[in-house]
């Protein structure tokens, strides 16, 4: 019996040596997702009055097996952050503490997965709903009022030359991408889902679609009820400081659309004055990056009618009335002819953000290449 056992065990050991001398190799693990930190300079930002830095920071998702093969490349959407303002703004709920509940008009906040952010896109990679790609949020932050609005200023830098230039040429050169419009997509919540569309309509050669979530898409919409800024100034002197949420939105918006560097100590030009006078002057220049108004420039309509999709969407209980003013908005392309989806929800500003981008995510992936 033992000699048996002794000749089984030459047996198993020449068949073991045989399948390796068949030159199989063990099979190699399937490279996980991840979220990598990265910093980058944009040189658009600078010079600035503000002294806005240059080194940028950006957050990115990759999609499980990136590693495994090098001949793959990937789509890439951009995920642009209104408040707060960081590159973790959709990955650490600890950020949004001090934005939720008064002083601060908000009284939802997102709805985070319990997963986690990266699980969460793993989740809905693994059931289909998506094509895996690469997720890029960058650091879009402004000093003095956190919001850069994404444009060109003087006085803040060039932070719509930052995203669609430096940004994309950043992530092209350092990840596996498709390198084209079509392997792009723009999606952001307030003032990101402001950007994504104004965007989307002025670079239609860098992004085939495009979805906003509650974002300001209708500026004279928000101007024609100034209530809000005189009940923080009751004082009639209007200026910015803790807890003035709408004064001080309204003084970064006039950092990002009329700087003024020769009205110190802000810098800035207002569209009313402190007897809640409308001035004209400072409405035309806050209206020129107004997505609305921005559909009135034939070039702009085409490009926008260029772009292979668009989404939009508004809480109905928006604290900032959101809903409204993207209301408008789609009413307009509509008018105009240009096809794109809009939805309406029962939610609040920021409260629904996950649950919305569960229908932007997958919407964008399967329009990109």
């Amino acid at each position: 019996m033992k000699r048996n056992f002794i000749l089984l065990g030459l047996i198993a050991s020449l068949t073991l040596l045989g399948s390796c001398d068949d030159g199989d190799d063990p099979p190699v693990p399937i490279s996980e997702s991840r979220l990598e930190f990265k910093e980058m300079v944009s040189e658009s930002i600078t010079p600035n009055f503000m002294e806005n830095p240059e080194l940028r920071k950006v957050q990115i998702y990759i999609p499980e097996g990136y590693d495994n093969n090098e001949s793959e490349n990937y789509s890439v959407i951009y995920l642009l952050h209104g408040l707060p303002f960081s590159e973790q703004t959709f990955t650490d709920p600890a950020l949004w503490e001090p934005w939720i509940g008064a002083p601060m008009p908000f009284v939802s906040a997102p709805d985070f997965p319990a997963e986690g952010f990266k699980s969460w896109v793993d989740s809905m990679i693994e059931m289909g709903e998506m094509d895996p790609v690469i997720i890029v949020m960058p650091n879009a932050e402004a000093n003095q009022f956190g919001f850069s609005m994404y444009t060109n200023s003087i006085l803040n830098g060039g932070f719509e030359d930052y995203i669609v230039n430096d940004l994309v040429n950043f992530i092209d050169a350092n990840y596996r991408t498709k390198d084209t419009k079509n392997g792009r997509a723009l999606i952001g919540t307030s003032q990101g889902g402001y950007a994504a569309i104004k965007l989307g309509m002025l670079h239609p050669d860098k992004f085939c679609v495009v979805a906003s979530h509650t974002g300001l898409l209708y500026i004279e919409g928000f101007l024609s009820d100034p209530g809000a800024i005189f009940l923080e100034n009751p004082d009639g002197n209007i200026a910015p400081g803790p807890g003035k949420f709408f004064t001080n939105a309204v003084f970064a918006f006039g950092s990002a659309w009329s700087p003024n560097l020769n009205n110190p100590p802000y810098m800035v030009d207002l569209p009313i004055d402190e007897a809640g006078a409308i001035r004209p002057d400072i409405v035309g220049k806050w209206l020129s990056q107004d997505p609305f108004t921005m559909l009135d420039d034939p070039q702009n309509l085409n490009n926008i009618r260029s772009l292979k999709g668009i989404y939009l969407d508004a809480g109905l209980q928006d604290e900032l009335g959101m809903n409204g003013m993207a209301d408008a908005f789609s009413t307009k392309l509509t008018a105009f002819g240009v096809a794109h989806t809009y939805e309406n929800f029962q939610g609040t500003h920021f409260g629904n953000i996950f649950s919305r981008l569960e229908v932007s995510i997958p919407f964008c992936s399967e329009i990109m290449d």
